[in-house]
């Protein structure tokens, strides 16, 4: 029951109370006809002091009751805060840690990524350092992937060969450059010693092979075709090559063969 409920309650016996007694006096009253007139004024203060006591009474019970709904309201109050002040301590601590956890992630990423810059800075600079040694070598120098198909070249090659770097990469090194024999009959890429390296993975050398130019030109060539090897798969090959020029040593011009590592 509210606190409102009790007031209009206790008021309302409290009036009742009054009221039965009120008319109880004056029914004795009237029952004795010999009380003199001064008796009603004495009625009337009495009713009235009965009145003022019972108010009275009922205003101190109504304080007791307001005073201790204020107490339970308080304590009420107190708790409340209490809870309050310690979720905003754990929710203050949670994010504190959290943004620890974050800071120590941050950094631990930001020094990946330095690390990774600076891998890829060093890789750069080796790939531009490879690439100069590959355009400053005399000899002709291509790489092939496991279908024969040529994935670099060199400027000497590019020279030798009368094709551009770009329109060779991605094609067939033997369509293009090793297609034919000196009679102009057509070499089987199956015969190929130059391509055998990715395919058997051994190095082959030779110096009795035709590699032929951009413009139909053939010339005499000695090589060196070396496998590459990657997680114990042959991927392709790497070749170098020159041009044979006559009255070079024949003994050289004629050596052909395969080395075993």
């Amino acid at each position: 029951m509210t606190l409102q409920s009790k007031i209009v309650t206790q008021t309302g016996l409290a009036f009742g109370l009054t009221i039965i007694m009120i008319f109880y006096l004056i029914h004795h009253q009237g029952s004795h006809h010999a009380a003199s007139s001064l008796s009603y004024p004495l009625l009337g203060i009495t009713l009235l002091a009965i009145l003022f006591a019972v108010v009275v009474i009922l205003m101190q019970s109504v304080f007791r009751m307001a005073e201790q709904e204020a107490a339970r309201a308080e304590k009420d109050l107190e708790a409340l805060t209490r809870s309050l002040k310690e979720t905003t301590t754990d929710l203050e601590n949670h994010v504190e840690r959290r943004t620890f956890e974050i800071s120590v992630a941050n950094a631990s990423l930001n020094r990946e990524i330095a690390e990774r810059i600076q891998a890829e800075a060093e890789m750069k600079k080796v790939q531009r350092q490879m690439e100069l040694i590959l355009e400053s070598a005399g000899d002709g120098i291509f790489g092939l992937d496991a279908d024969g198909n040529v994935t670099f070249m060199n400027r000497a090659a590019s020279n030798m060969l009368g094709w551009s770097a770009e329109e060779l990469i991605g094609k067939s090194h033997h369509d293009l450059v090793h297609h034919s024999y000196t009679d102009g009959s057509r070499y089987p890429v199956d015969s190929c010693p130059i391509s055998q390296a990715y395919l058997d993975g051994k190095v082959h050398v030779g110096a009795d092979e035709i590699f032929w130019t951009r413009d139909g030109k053939g010339f005499p060539v000695e090589y060196i075709s070396t496998p590459i090897i990657e997680q114990k798969k042959f991927t392709g090959a790497v070749v170098v090559f020159r041009e044979v020029h006559n009255g070079r040593d024949h003994k050289a011009a004629n050596r052909t063969g395969v080395i075993h590592e």
